[in-house]
């Protein structure tokens, strides 16, 4: 009877790989966690922030941040992830939004995949289970609606549910 479990077991997990969907023997997936949105620019920025895991929004939200000041380092905020941790296919998707809500920008988006993870937390690190992103709105520009920058960032804690505000 024992054998016969371990069998269906293996059978379902083959199927799963087949059929496309996530199991927890692998996947390209991966679970995202916390956001880190910085202004590095000598204007201030505003950007929708939307985040979608296979394709249904799990976050959208405004952020705005003040111009990067004398020596007061870089504004920034963390995003801290409310979505469920659950593997998939997590976009990450920032687009330059004016004082009157109107699109100034393209959108600049970057698709989370199991090789970030894997870049950032090999077989010989910790695994904390999800993988931080980071999202950079210029890069010591003084223009407006400057490119953004969106990618992976190690994290001690990429997962930390709390939120840290700070401008």
């Amino acid at each position: 009877m024992r054998r016969r479990r371990v069998l269906e077991g293996v059978a379902a997990a083959g199927l799963c790989s087949l059929a496309g969907c996530t199991s927890p023997l692998g996947g390209n997936g991966t679970v995202l966690g916390r956001i880190e949105v910085i202004n590095a620019s000598f204007v201030s920025n505003r950007i929708r922030l939307l985040v979608t895991r296979d394709e249904e929004t799990v976050l959208d939200r405004p952020v705005e941040l003040p111009a990067m000041g004398g020596g007061d380092g870089l504004p920034m905020t963390v995003v801290p992830p409310t979505w469920p941790e659950v593997r998939g296919a997590y976009t990450v998707h920032a687009t330059h939004y004016g004082d009157d809500g109107d699109r100034e920008s393209r959108t600049w988006e970057h698709t989370f995949t199991r090789d970030d993870y894997d870049d950032y937390y090999p077989d010989d690190r910790d695994d904390p289970g999800c993988l931080a992103a980071v999202v950079k709105m210029g890069s010591l520009a003084e223009s407006a609606n400057a490119p953004i920058g969106i990618g992976p960032t190690y994290a001690d804690d990429p997962c930390e549910p709390t939120s840290t505000e700070s401008q």
